[in-house]
């Protein structure tokens, strides 16, 4: 590495290899660097995305029990109306058959919760999401959808809720 004297001012000659191959370390290792960063960042948003689907996939499993297990129906009758006691609503008796169409109707929220999960991360397309939607939205004609969204909005990611609100409101 040469140095260049100037009105007694040290200056680095640019035309010296040694300075071209620093340089161009320096930019090659930032470089390598700020794609490991970027890899790192999505592979680590790409785990959490899995363990929340896989969660996800647990609690669909366990509603479909709920409703093909009927030896259940004590405890979830006593569930829902325990929660609705704490939300200070009336508590309302359901018959096994009413109980097994509401679970089915919870899971079905939750479905499509994840298909507009889906949508608003742009992981499926607006031509797709009219699909779903209009799917969602023959759902949203029975008057069981319209209790479960009434009785359990809490549970369930906001935008969505929101959406389904809004497409109530419509119907009304």
């Amino acid at each position: 590495m040469r140095l260049a004297e100037r009105d007694g001012t040290a200056l680095l000659d640019i035309s010296d290899p040694v300075v071209w191959s620093t340089v161009v370390q320096t930019v090659v290792l930032t470089l390598t660097l700020v794609i490991f960063i970027f890899t790192f960042r999505s592979q680590n948003q790409a785990i959490k995305e899995q363990a929340y689907g896989k969660v996800l996939d647990d609690y669909g499993s366990a509603m479909r029990m709920l409703v093909e297990t009927p030896e259940l129906y004590a405890f979830q009758l006593d569930l829902f109306n325990a929660s609705q006691g704490r939300l200070g609503r009336e508590q309302k008796s359901y018959t096994r058959e009413e109980m097994t169409i509401r679970n089915y109707v919870i899971m079905l929220y939750g479905f499509f919760e994840r298909v507009y999960f889906l949508y608003r991360r742009k992981w499926i397309d607006e031509e797709t999401w009219k699909q779903w939607a209009a799917f969602l939205e023959l759902f949203s004609l029975h008057p069981v959808f319209r209790d479960v969204h009434q009785s359990s909005g809490e549970m369930w990611d906001k935008p969505f809720v929101d959406y389904v609100a809004s497409l109530l409101n419509r119907k009304t």
